[in-house]
């Protein structure tokens, strides 16, 4: 099994959940666990080492079928990540993950908008008042909160890592050695 750990707005973190995503729809055992690695409350102008690293992965994210742009913000995600659990419980976490990489990544949609991670549940196939019950859970947000605390403190800091037996990997190996990995 591969736990991929992601983050919607990390161009490499795009690349290997569409990457994984594959992997996954093929048969392999493969996890998905969103991070906000910046841990933000409000959105912040977008970050130098975002627009080097969308620099670097535009074109294989347009090869993936995403054509990204330049983002006007860096919102926060814990809500995105939020719904991501709600799609994977619910059997449409690929669909979820798809409509927030190209949310952000083509229309510049701010998934630190509520409303906006609603409309875009609701496009993936999921219920839109189940989501916007769960975004308003104040629990469910702390919760969330310490998990990713916890994953941090495990020694992930930046994404896309992966996670092989408790060791943490490139995501960036070839495309065969992740089939393998994800067989195993």
């Amino acid at each position: 099994m591969i736990i991929l750990h992601h983050d919607v707005t990390s161009p490499a973190a795009a690349v290997a959940v569409l990457r994984l995503q594959r992997i996954a729809d093929a048969g392999g055992a493969v996890a998905f666990q969103g991070i906000d690695v910046l841990g933000l409350d409000a959105a912040i102008p977008v970050t130098l080492d975002q627009l080097a690293e969308l620099e670097r992965e535009s074109g294989r994210l347009h090869s993936f079928g995403v054509a990204a742009r330049r983002p006007s913000r860096r919102p926060p995600t814990l809500g995105a990540h939020l719904v991501a659990d709600i799609a994977e419980d619910q059997g449409c976490g690929a669909a979820w993950r798809l409509a927030a990489l190209t949310a952000y990544w083509e229309r510049d949609d701010d998934l630190g908008d509520d409303g906006v991670l609603v409309e875009l549940a609701v496009a993936a196939g999921l219920d839109g008042a189940v989501v916007a019950e769960r975004l308003a859970d104040r629990s469910a947000r702390v919760g969330l909160r310490r998990r990713m605390l916890a994953t941090r403190q495990r020694g992930i800091g930046g994404v896309p890592v992966l996670e092989v037996q408790g060791a943490f990997v490139p995501a960036d190996l070839p495309d065969d050695d992740l089939r393998q990995l994800a067989a195993s």
